[in-house]
Protein backbone atom coordinates (compact mmCIF):
# COMPACT_ATOMS: atom_id res chain seq x y z
CA UNK A 1 0.00 0.00 0.00
CA UNK A 2 1.32 3.72 -0.81
CA UNK A 3 2.14 6.00 1.55
CA UNK A 4 -1.07 8.06 1.00
CA UNK A 5 -3.17 5.56 1.64
CA UNK A 6 -1.58 4.70 4.16
CA UNK A 7 -1.84 7.75 5.93
CA UNK A 8 -5.84 8.02 4.88
CA UNK A 9 -6.28 4.93 6.37
CA UNK A 10 -4.45 5.27 9.95
CA UNK A 11 -6.55 8.89 9.82
CA UNK A 12 -9.88 7.35 9.46
CA UNK A 13 -9.05 4.73 12.14
CA UNK A 14 -8.02 7.77 14.44
CA UNK A 15 -11.72 9.13 14.24
CA UNK A 16 -13.41 6.18 13.60
CA UNK A 17 -14.97 7.82 10.51
CA UNK A 18 -16.13 4.46 8.65
CA UNK A 19 -17.89 1.52 10.13
CA UNK A 20 -17.32 -1.54 8.32
CA UNK A 21 -20.78 -2.57 6.61
CA UNK A 22 -22.00 1.23 6.35
CA UNK A 23 -23.39 2.93 3.27
CA UNK A 24 -21.67 6.04 2.41
CA UNK A 25 -22.53 8.91 -0.32
CA UNK A 26 -19.57 10.99 -1.94
CA UNK A 27 -20.21 13.98 -2.64
CA UNK A 28 -18.30 14.09 -6.13
CA UNK A 29 -17.88 17.44 -8.14
CA UNK A 30 -15.33 15.99 -10.69
CA UNK A 31 -12.69 17.97 -9.41
CA UNK A 32 -9.48 16.27 -8.47
CA UNK A 33 -10.24 16.45 -4.32
CA UNK A 34 -13.98 14.58 -4.61
CA UNK A 35 -12.62 11.83 -7.57
CA UNK A 36 -9.34 10.91 -5.62
CA UNK A 37 -12.28 10.56 -2.73
CA UNK A 38 -14.19 8.68 -4.70
CA UNK A 39 -11.56 6.24 -6.00
CA UNK A 40 -9.66 5.80 -2.86
CA UNK A 41 -13.16 4.70 -1.14
CA UNK A 42 -14.14 2.32 -4.24
CA UNK A 43 -10.57 0.71 -4.14
CA UNK A 44 -11.72 0.09 -0.11
CA UNK A 45 -14.59 -1.31 -0.48
CA UNK A 46 -13.98 -4.88 0.30
CA UNK A 47 -11.74 -3.66 3.17
CA UNK A 48 -14.34 -1.67 4.73
CA UNK A 49 -17.24 -3.51 4.09
CA UNK A 50 -18.83 -0.52 2.52
CA UNK A 51 -21.08 0.31 -0.20
CA UNK A 52 -21.01 3.73 -1.92
CA UNK A 53 -23.01 5.94 -4.34
CA UNK A 54 -22.28 9.65 -5.79
CA UNK A 55 -24.53 13.19 -5.36
CA UNK A 56 -23.17 15.60 -8.17
CA UNK A 57 -24.64 19.23 -8.05
CA UNK A 58 -24.21 21.45 -11.07
CA UNK A 59 -24.94 25.12 -10.49
CA UNK A 60 -25.19 26.07 -13.61
CA UNK A 61 -22.88 29.12 -12.85
CA UNK A 62 -20.76 27.86 -16.15
CA UNK A 63 -23.25 26.84 -18.76
CA UNK A 64 -21.96 24.10 -20.65
CA UNK A 65 -18.79 23.44 -18.98
CA UNK A 66 -20.76 21.99 -15.89
CA UNK A 67 -23.32 20.27 -17.47
CA UNK A 68 -20.46 18.38 -19.06
CA UNK A 69 -18.54 18.19 -15.87
CA UNK A 70 -22.15 16.59 -14.55
CA UNK A 71 -21.82 14.00 -17.62
CA UNK A 72 -18.67 13.23 -16.97
CA UNK A 73 -18.90 11.88 -13.23
CA UNK A 74 -22.37 10.68 -14.42
CA UNK A 75 -19.64 8.77 -17.11
CA UNK A 76 -17.22 7.48 -14.21
CA UNK A 77 -19.69 6.22 -11.92
CA UNK A 78 -21.11 3.90 -14.91
CA UNK A 79 -18.18 2.66 -15.43
CA UNK A 80 -16.89 1.48 -11.71
CA UNK A 81 -20.69 0.92 -11.16
CA UNK A 82 -21.55 3.22 -8.81
CA UNK A 83 -24.79 4.53 -8.17
CA UNK A 84 -25.00 8.16 -9.47
CA UNK A 85 -27.71 11.42 -8.29
CA UNK A 86 -27.57 14.61 -9.68
CA UNK A 87 -29.47 17.67 -9.93
CA UNK A 88 -29.11 21.03 -12.00
CA UNK A 89 -29.74 24.05 -9.60
CA UNK A 90 -29.85 27.84 -11.35
CA UNK A 91 -27.52 29.18 -8.36
CA UNK A 92 -27.68 32.72 -9.74
CA UNK A 93 -31.25 32.58 -10.30
CA UNK A 94 -31.47 31.73 -6.81
CA UNK A 95 -29.44 34.26 -5.14
CA UNK A 96 -32.02 37.03 -6.19
CA UNK A 97 -34.46 35.12 -3.98
CA UNK A 98 -31.70 34.48 -1.12
CA UNK A 99 -29.55 36.82 1.52
CA UNK A 100 -26.13 36.11 1.05
CA UNK A 101 -23.09 35.59 -1.16
CA UNK A 102 -23.31 33.38 -4.37
CA UNK A 103 -20.95 31.40 -2.93
CA UNK A 104 -22.50 30.55 0.42
CA UNK A 105 -25.76 29.68 -1.56
CA UNK A 106 -24.15 27.10 -3.91
CA UNK A 107 -23.12 25.42 -0.58
CA UNK A 108 -26.74 25.77 1.15
CA UNK A 109 -28.43 24.07 -1.76
CA UNK A 110 -26.01 21.82 -2.67
CA UNK A 111 -25.93 20.20 0.83
CA UNK A 112 -29.82 20.93 0.82
CA UNK A 113 -29.60 18.17 -1.92
CA UNK A 114 -26.72 15.87 -0.61
CA UNK A 115 -29.74 15.78 2.33
CA UNK A 116 -32.49 14.59 0.15
CA UNK A 117 -30.31 12.07 -1.51
CA UNK A 118 -29.43 10.65 1.88
CA UNK A 119 -32.80 10.51 3.48
CA UNK A 120 -34.51 9.19 0.35
CA UNK A 121 -31.77 6.29 -0.07
CA UNK A 122 -31.55 5.81 3.57
CA UNK A 123 -27.72 6.64 3.81
CA UNK A 124 -26.20 7.68 6.80
CA UNK A 125 -22.84 9.15 6.07
CA UNK A 126 -21.60 11.58 3.39
CA UNK A 127 -18.20 12.04 2.52
CA UNK A 128 -16.85 14.83 1.71
CA UNK A 129 -13.20 16.04 0.00
CA UNK A 130 -11.90 18.43 1.61
CA UNK A 131 -8.14 18.49 2.79
CA UNK A 132 -5.84 19.66 4.87
CA UNK A 133 -4.95 23.08 2.75
CA UNK A 134 -8.55 23.61 3.07
CA UNK A 135 -8.54 23.53 6.75
CA UNK A 136 -6.00 26.50 6.83
CA UNK A 137 -7.78 27.80 4.41
CA UNK A 138 -11.10 27.93 6.72
CA UNK A 139 -9.64 28.61 9.69
CA UNK A 140 -7.63 31.94 8.53
CA UNK A 141 -10.77 32.91 6.90
CA UNK A 142 -12.71 32.55 10.07
CA UNK A 143 -10.21 34.38 12.00
CA UNK A 144 -9.80 37.14 10.07
CA UNK A 145 -13.62 37.34 9.69
CA UNK A 146 -14.18 37.23 13.65
CA UNK A 147 -16.40 34.21 13.61
CA UNK A 148 -17.61 32.86 17.16
CA UNK A 149 -15.38 30.15 18.77
CA UNK A 150 -16.69 27.30 17.64
CA UNK A 151 -16.20 28.69 13.95
CA UNK A 152 -12.89 29.55 14.34
CA UNK A 153 -12.14 25.91 14.93
CA UNK A 154 -12.15 24.94 11.68
CA UNK A 155 -13.77 22.07 9.51
CA UNK A 156 -14.71 19.09 11.71
CA UNK A 157 -13.33 15.91 10.77
CA UNK A 158 -16.87 14.53 11.58
CA UNK A 159 -19.89 15.88 12.29
CA UNK A 160 -23.83 15.17 12.36
CA UNK A 161 -25.77 15.95 9.24
CA UNK A 162 -29.54 15.65 9.00
CA UNK A 163 -30.10 12.15 10.56
CA UNK A 164 -26.53 11.18 9.81
CA UNK A 165 -23.12 12.15 10.06
CA UNK A 166 -20.76 14.20 7.54
CA UNK A 167 -16.91 12.46 7.48
CA UNK A 168 -14.00 13.78 6.03
CA UNK A 169 -11.21 11.49 5.32
CA UNK A 170 -8.57 13.48 3.23
CA UNK A 171 -8.47 16.29 6.39
CA UNK A 172 -4.99 14.81 6.81
CA UNK A 173 -3.21 15.45 3.38
CA UNK A 174 -2.63 18.20 1.36
CA UNK A 175 -3.44 19.58 -1.93
CA UNK A 176 0.11 18.81 -3.66
CA UNK A 177 -0.31 14.83 -1.96
CA UNK A 178 -3.86 14.26 -3.94
CA UNK A 179 -2.68 15.83 -7.07
CA UNK A 180 0.09 13.26 -6.73
CA UNK A 181 -2.68 10.56 -5.75
CA UNK A 182 -4.37 11.83 -8.84
CA UNK A 183 -1.19 11.08 -11.15
CA UNK A 184 0.03 8.10 -10.10
CA UNK A 185 -3.70 6.56 -10.18
CA UNK A 186 -3.94 8.07 -13.73
CA UNK A 187 -6.82 9.51 -13.37
CA UNK A 188 -8.68 12.59 -14.95
CA UNK A 189 -10.45 15.25 -12.66
CA UNK A 190 -11.65 18.50 -14.64
CA UNK A 191 -10.90 21.69 -12.94
CA UNK A 192 -12.55 24.82 -12.39
CA UNK A 193 -10.99 27.74 -13.51
CA UNK A 194 -12.54 29.90 -11.47
CA UNK A 195 -10.69 28.25 -8.37
CA UNK A 196 -7.84 30.49 -9.07
CA UNK A 197 -9.58 33.83 -9.49
CA UNK A 198 -8.89 36.14 -6.92
CA UNK A 199 -12.27 37.62 -6.48
CA UNK A 200 -13.21 35.25 -4.31
CA UNK A 201 -12.06 35.39 -0.76
CA UNK A 202 -10.96 31.53 -0.12
CA UNK A 203 -9.11 31.83 -3.55
CA UNK A 204 -7.11 35.06 -2.29
CA UNK A 205 -6.05 32.91 0.57
CA UNK A 206 -5.07 30.10 -1.29
CA UNK A 207 -3.15 32.01 -4.10
CA UNK A 208 -1.27 34.17 -1.41
CA UNK A 209 -1.23 33.37 1.86
CA UNK A 210 -1.04 29.65 2.12
CA UNK A 211 2.67 29.26 -0.44
CA UNK A 212 3.73 31.60 2.35
CA UNK A 213 2.89 29.30 5.05
CA UNK A 214 4.04 26.34 3.40
CA UNK A 215 7.56 27.78 2.56
CA UNK A 216 8.04 28.52 6.21
CA UNK A 217 6.76 25.09 6.90
CA UNK A 218 5.88 22.46 4.37
CA UNK A 219 3.65 20.72 7.31
CA UNK A 220 1.87 23.18 8.63
CA UNK A 221 -1.41 21.75 8.05
CA UNK A 222 -0.76 18.89 10.27
CA UNK A 223 -0.23 21.33 12.85
CA UNK A 224 -3.70 23.19 11.90
CA UNK A 225 -5.57 19.81 11.98
CA UNK A 226 -4.10 19.33 15.36
CA UNK A 227 -5.44 22.99 16.30
CA UNK A 228 -8.98 22.44 15.05
CA UNK A 229 -9.27 19.35 16.85
CA UNK A 230 -8.07 20.45 20.24
CA UNK A 231 -10.06 23.21 19.60
CA UNK A 232 -12.96 21.48 19.17
CA UNK A 233 -11.99 19.23 22.13
CA UNK A 234 -11.97 22.49 24.61
CA UNK A 235 -14.62 23.81 23.12
CA UNK A 236 -17.05 20.78 23.99
CA UNK A 237 -15.49 20.81 27.74
CA UNK A 238 -16.39 24.19 28.29
CA UNK A 239 -19.78 24.31 26.38
CA UNK A 240 -20.68 21.21 28.88
CA UNK A 241 -19.99 23.45 31.79
CA UNK A 242 -21.43 26.88 29.90
CA UNK A 243 -24.74 24.56 29.36
CA UNK A 244 -25.05 24.49 33.66
CA UNK A 245 -24.41 28.39 33.42
CA UNK A 246 -26.75 28.54 31.05
CA UNK A 247 -29.49 26.68 33.30
CA UNK A 248 -28.95 29.00 36.13
CA UNK A 249 -29.55 32.11 34.16
CA UNK A 250 -32.08 31.85 31.52
CA UNK A 251 -35.59 32.61 31.84
CA UNK A 252 -37.58 31.77 28.58
CA UNK A 253 -40.83 34.29 28.86
CA UNK A 254 -43.88 33.60 27.40
CA UNK A 255 -43.32 35.34 24.10
CA UNK A 256 -40.77 33.71 23.27
CA UNK A 257 -37.67 35.98 24.67
CA UNK A 258 -35.04 34.95 27.21
CA UNK A 259 -34.12 36.52 29.97
CA UNK A 260 -30.98 36.66 31.37
CA UNK A 261 -30.40 37.18 35.34
CA UNK A 262 -26.99 39.12 35.25
CA UNK A 263 -26.20 38.84 38.77
CA UNK A 264 -26.00 34.76 38.29
CA UNK A 265 -24.29 35.40 35.21
CA UNK A 266 -21.10 37.50 36.41
CA UNK A 267 -20.53 35.15 39.01
CA UNK A 268 -19.42 32.26 36.23
CA UNK A 269 -15.93 32.59 34.60
CA UNK A 270 -15.52 35.12 31.62
CA UNK A 271 -15.17 31.86 29.11
CA UNK A 272 -18.49 30.63 30.54
CA UNK A 273 -20.07 33.97 30.45
CA UNK A 274 -18.91 34.05 26.34
CA UNK A 275 -20.09 31.10 25.42
CA UNK A 276 -23.84 31.39 27.58
CA UNK A 277 -24.38 34.28 25.26
CA UNK A 278 -23.15 32.07 22.12
CA UNK A 279 -25.92 29.30 23.27
CA UNK A 280 -28.68 31.86 24.01
CA UNK A 281 -27.41 32.77 20.21
CA UNK A 282 -27.86 29.21 18.97
CA UNK A 283 -31.25 28.96 20.78
CA UNK A 284 -32.87 32.06 19.48
CA UNK A 285 -31.40 31.58 15.44
CA UNK A 286 -32.43 27.85 15.96
CA UNK A 287 -28.45 27.06 15.48
CA UNK A 288 -27.84 28.47 12.44
CA UNK A 289 -25.89 31.76 12.97
CA UNK A 290 -26.05 34.52 10.12
CA UNK A 291 -23.33 35.08 8.19
CA UNK A 292 -22.57 38.60 9.63
CA UNK A 293 -23.35 37.54 13.27
CA UNK A 294 -18.92 37.55 14.82
CA UNK A 295 -17.41 37.92 17.69
CA UNK A 296 -17.50 41.19 18.18
CA UNK A 297 -21.58 41.24 18.92
CA UNK A 298 -20.53 38.53 21.03
CA UNK A 299 -18.16 41.17 22.67
CA UNK A 300 -20.42 44.37 22.82
CA UNK A 301 -23.10 42.34 24.95
CA UNK A 302 -20.55 41.18 27.42
CA UNK A 303 -19.30 44.59 27.31
CA UNK A 304 -22.69 46.05 28.01
CA UNK A 305 -23.24 43.31 30.80
CA UNK A 306 -20.18 44.22 32.54
CA UNK A 307 -20.96 47.51 32.40
CA UNK A 308 -22.20 50.13 35.44
CA UNK A 309 -24.64 51.27 33.39
CA UNK A 310 -28.27 50.22 34.31
CA UNK A 311 -29.59 50.36 30.61
CA UNK A 312 -28.23 49.63 26.87
CA UNK A 313 -29.37 48.43 23.44
CA UNK A 314 -27.73 46.31 20.94
CA UNK A 315 -29.36 45.66 17.38
CA UNK A 316 -28.16 42.13 16.33
CA UNK A 317 -28.40 40.43 12.32
CA UNK A 318 -32.16 39.66 11.42
CA UNK A 319 -33.74 41.80 13.83
CA UNK A 320 -32.69 40.46 17.09
CA UNK A 321 -31.98 42.89 19.82
CA UNK A 322 -30.21 42.84 23.38
CA UNK A 323 -31.56 45.38 26.44
CA UNK A 324 -30.12 46.08 29.13
CA UNK A 325 -31.85 46.44 32.16
CA UNK A 326 -30.42 46.66 35.88
CA UNK A 327 -29.84 42.93 36.88
CA UNK A 328 -31.46 41.62 33.36
CA UNK A 329 -30.73 41.75 29.31
CA UNK A 330 -33.65 40.29 27.13
CA UNK A 331 -33.23 38.90 23.99
CA UNK A 332 -36.26 39.51 21.68
CA UNK A 333 -37.44 40.17 18.56
CA UNK A 334 -40.01 42.31 19.01
CA UNK A 335 -39.92 45.77 18.79
CA UNK A 336 -40.28 47.52 22.00
CA UNK A 337 -43.31 49.67 21.66
CA UNK A 338 -44.80 52.43 23.95
CA UNK A 339 -48.52 52.44 22.71
CA UNK A 340 -50.43 53.28 25.99
CA UNK A 341 -53.51 50.88 26.53
CA UNK A 342 -56.92 52.21 28.43
CA UNK A 343 -59.57 49.01 29.87
CA UNK A 344 -62.56 49.72 31.47
CA UNK A 345 -62.52 46.67 34.23
CA UNK A 346 -66.17 45.72 35.04
CA UNK A 347 -67.20 43.54 37.92
CA UNK A 348 -66.77 40.16 38.07
CA UNK A 349 -64.60 40.22 34.34
CA UNK A 350 -60.76 39.92 33.53
CA UNK A 351 -58.58 41.81 31.94
CA UNK A 352 -56.01 40.19 28.90
CA UNK A 353 -53.26 42.49 29.17
CA UNK A 354 -50.50 43.24 26.41
CA UNK A 355 -47.92 41.31 28.58
CA UNK A 356 -49.54 38.35 28.11
CA UNK A 357 -50.69 38.02 31.58
CA UNK A 358 -53.93 38.80 33.05
CA UNK A 359 -56.13 40.95 36.32
CA UNK A 360 -58.87 38.39 37.13
CA UNK A 361 -61.71 39.55 39.45
CA UNK A 362 -62.57 36.92 42.12
CA UNK A 363 -64.89 35.74 45.11
CA UNK A 364 -63.64 33.50 47.89
CA UNK A 365 -60.92 32.61 50.02
CA UNK A 366 -57.86 34.62 49.80
CA UNK A 367 -54.52 32.59 50.68
CA UNK A 368 -53.29 32.50 54.03
CA UNK A 369 -49.62 34.46 52.54
CA UNK A 370 -49.90 36.62 49.72
CA UNK A 371 -48.19 39.70 48.26
CA UNK A 372 -48.49 42.62 45.74
CA UNK A 373 -50.05 40.27 43.08
CA UNK A 374 -53.32 40.69 45.19
CA UNK A 375 -55.43 43.69 45.98
CA UNK A 376 -58.49 43.12 48.57
CA UNK A 377 -61.48 45.53 47.63
CA UNK A 378 -62.61 47.87 49.76
CA UNK A 379 -66.74 47.60 50.19
CA UNK A 380 -66.58 51.66 48.59
CA UNK A 381 -65.00 50.69 45.58
CA UNK A 382 -66.76 51.16 42.89
CA UNK A 383 -66.97 49.50 39.28
CA UNK A 384 -65.95 49.96 36.68
CA UNK A 385 -62.17 50.40 37.47
CA UNK A 386 -59.76 51.43 35.00
CA UNK A 387 -56.68 49.66 34.09
CA UNK A 388 -54.22 52.13 31.61
CA UNK A 389 -50.67 52.77 30.80
CA UNK A 390 -48.40 55.26 33.26
CA UNK A 391 -48.76 58.76 32.79
CA UNK A 392 -46.30 61.61 33.50
CA UNK A 393 -47.16 62.44 37.65
CA UNK A 394 -48.36 59.46 38.48
CA UNK A 395 -48.66 59.27 42.17
CA UNK A 396 -49.57 56.60 44.03
CA UNK A 397 -50.20 57.04 48.06
CA UNK A 398 -48.45 53.95 50.10
CA UNK A 399 -49.37 52.87 53.78
CA UNK A 400 -47.00 54.14 56.13
CA UNK A 401 -44.96 56.52 53.56
CA UNK A 402 -47.04 59.40 51.72
CA UNK A 403 -47.17 59.32 48.07
CA UNK A 404 -44.60 58.05 45.74
CA UNK A 405 -44.23 58.93 41.95
CA UNK A 406 -44.89 55.87 39.83
CA UNK A 407 -41.53 56.56 38.13
CA UNK A 408 -39.30 56.28 41.57
CA UNK A 409 -40.66 53.17 42.15
CA UNK A 410 -40.16 52.12 38.50
CA UNK A 411 -36.54 52.79 39.91
CA UNK A 412 -36.18 51.56 42.90
CA UNK A 413 -37.88 48.26 42.16
CA UNK A 414 -35.56 47.68 39.05
CA UNK A 415 -38.09 47.21 36.17
CA UNK A 416 -36.84 47.25 33.27
CA UNK A 417 -37.08 50.46 30.96
CA UNK A 418 -38.54 48.50 28.14
CA UNK A 419 -41.97 47.25 30.44
CA UNK A 420 -42.15 50.15 32.45
CA UNK A 421 -44.72 51.56 29.65
CA UNK A 422 -46.83 48.35 29.49
CA UNK A 423 -47.26 48.12 33.25
CA UNK A 424 -50.47 48.27 33.95
CA UNK A 425 -51.99 50.76 36.58
CA UNK A 426 -55.73 50.19 38.65
CA UNK A 427 -57.16 52.93 39.28
CA UNK A 428 -60.55 54.29 40.33
CA UNK A 429 -63.00 56.29 38.41
CA UNK A 430 -61.68 59.45 40.25
CA UNK A 431 -58.11 58.33 39.00
CA UNK A 432 -56.82 57.50 42.00
CA UNK A 433 -53.94 55.19 42.16
CA UNK A 434 -55.52 51.46 43.72
CA UNK A 435 -52.44 49.07 42.33
CA UNK A 436 -49.66 48.25 41.06
CA UNK A 437 -50.19 45.02 40.02
CA UNK A 438 -47.00 42.77 41.37
CA UNK A 439 -45.46 45.21 42.68
CA UNK A 440 -47.17 48.03 45.06
CA UNK A 441 -50.73 48.36 46.99
CA UNK A 442 -52.27 51.77 47.95
CA UNK A 443 -53.71 52.77 51.10
CA UNK A 444 -57.09 52.12 49.51
CA UNK A 445 -56.99 48.43 49.65
CA UNK A 446 -59.34 46.79 52.61
CA UNK A 447 -56.98 46.69 55.81
CA UNK A 448 -58.85 43.50 57.52
CA UNK A 449 -60.23 40.39 55.93
CA UNK A 450 -63.72 39.34 56.40
CA UNK A 451 -64.37 36.03 57.56
CA UNK A 452 -65.10 33.65 54.47
CA UNK A 453 -65.99 34.97 51.17
CA UNK A 454 -63.76 38.20 49.85
CA UNK A 455 -64.14 40.26 46.72
CA UNK A 456 -60.44 40.36 45.79
CA UNK A 457 -58.33 41.13 42.19
CA UNK A 458 -55.35 39.26 41.25
CA UNK A 459 -52.69 39.58 38.60
CA UNK A 460 -51.84 36.12 37.33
Amino acid sequence: MNEFEEKVKKFISRHELIQKGSSILVGVSGGPDSLALLYFLKKHIEYYDISISVAHMDHMLRGKQSYEELLYVKSICQEWNIPFESIQVNVYEKSKEKYGSTEAIARELRYDFFQSVMEKNNIPNLALGHHGDDQIETILMRLTRGSELKATAGIQVKRPFASGTIIRPFLCVTKAEIEDYIRRNNLKPVYDHTNQLDIYTRNRFRNHVLPFLKSENKNVHIHFQQFSEQMLEDEKFLMDLAKETYNKVINKECNGDLSVNLIELKKAPFPLQRRCIQLILNYLYKSKLPKDLTSIHIESILEMVDKNKPSGRIDLPQKLKVYRSYDFCIFTYREQTKEPYFYKWYKGESIDLPNGRQLVFKEGIVPNTYGPDIFILDNKTKFPLYVRTRKNGDRIRIKGVGTKKIKSLFIDLKIPKQDRDKWPIVTDQDDNILWVPGLKKSIYEASDLKKGSTTFLQYE
